[in-house]
C-alpha cells in the first residue's frame, strides 16, 4: 500500500467521523426548529384577540434557535479544521518511515555496542545522576556525570554496572540533576532514530523511533531524507 492510500485511509474515516456528528446534530436542529414553526403558527391562529401575543416574545425564540443554528455551524468548521490538521498530520507521519528524526524522548538504541542520548539542562549541574533501564524496567546500569547548561550528550557502551554486555534492544535513560547547592537543576532527554512504523489506533499519530513509541508532535527535527 502507498503513502498516499494510507494517508488517504486515514483522511475518510476522520472525514466520515465528523460529518456524522455536524450532520446529526443540523438534522436534530432542523427537526426542533420545524416542529417550533407549527407550534408557533397554530398559537398565533388561535391567540385571543383582545390579548394578541407580543411580537417580543416569539422574536425572542426565533433569535435563540438562530444563535443555537450559528453554535452548530461554528462547531461544524471546528470539526472541519481539527479533522484537517489531523489528517495532515498523518499525512507528515507517515511520509516520515524510514527517515532519521530527532525527537523527545528516553529511547535510544543499543547496537553494536552504543546507544546515543540528550540531555538539556536549565543551567550548569555538578551532578547528573544517570540511569539506564532496559525495556522490562530494570536498572542495568548507573553513573553521576556533570553537566553544562544547555545541550549535553549521553554515550552508554552497552555493559551494565558488572561489566556484562547488553543484549542489543532499546533501552531508556532517566536522568536527574543538581547544581553546586544540591538544588534541582531542570532536565530534558532526547533521541536520535530511525522512524520504523506508525500507528492510528488511538487517533493522534505516533511514530516508532529506536522501538520506542512517541508522539508525532515530539518530533523536534528531521535529519535526513533517506
Amino acid at each position: 500500500m502507498s503513502v498516499e492510500s494510507i494517508a488517504a485511509s486515514q483522511a475518510a474515516a476522520a472525514a466520515t467521523t465528523t460529518t456524522s456528528k455536524a450532520d446529526a446534530a443540523s438534522s436534530a436542529l432542523s427537526s426542533n426548529y420545524n416542529m417550533f414553526l407549527t407550534l408557533l403558527t397554530t398559537q398565533l391562529k388561535n391567540q385571543d384577540p383582545t390579548d394578541p401575543m407580543k411580537s417580543s416574545e416569539f422574536t425572542t425564540q426565533l433569535v435563540q434557535y438562530s444563535s443555537v443554528e450559528q453554535q452548530i455551524q461554528a462547531n461544524k468548521n471546528l470539526e472541519t479544521l481539527i479533522s484537517t490538521v489531523g489528517n495532515q498530520n498523518a499525512t507528515f507521519a507517515v511520509n516520515l518511515l524510514g527517515k532519521q528524526v530527532s525527537a523527545t524522548g528516553t529511547g535510544a538504541a543499543l547496537a553494536n555496542g552504543s546507544a546515543n542520548w540528550g540531555y538539556n539542562l536549565a543551567s550548569d549541574a555538578s551532578t547528573v545522576n544517570v540511569s539506564i533501564v532496559n525495556s522490562t524496567g530494570t536498572t542495568v546500569y548507573s553513573t553521576t556525570t556533570a553537566g553544562t547548561a544547555g545541550n549535553n550528550s549521553f554515550s552508554w557502551d552497552g555493559k551494565d554496572s558488572s561489566g556484562t554486555t547488553q543484549p542489543d534492544g532499546t533501552y531508556y535513560i532517566n536522568l536527574t540533576a543538581a547544581d553546586a547547592t544540591g538544588a534541582a537543576v531542570s532536565s530534558s532527554t532526547s533521541i536520535t532514530g530511525t522512524v520504523s512504523a506508525v500507528d492510528f489506533s488511538n487517533g493522534a499519530p505516533k511514530v516508532t523511533v529506536n522501538g520506542a513509541q512517541i508522539d508525532y508532535g515530539n518530533i523536534t527535527a528531521v535529519l535526513n531524507g533517506s
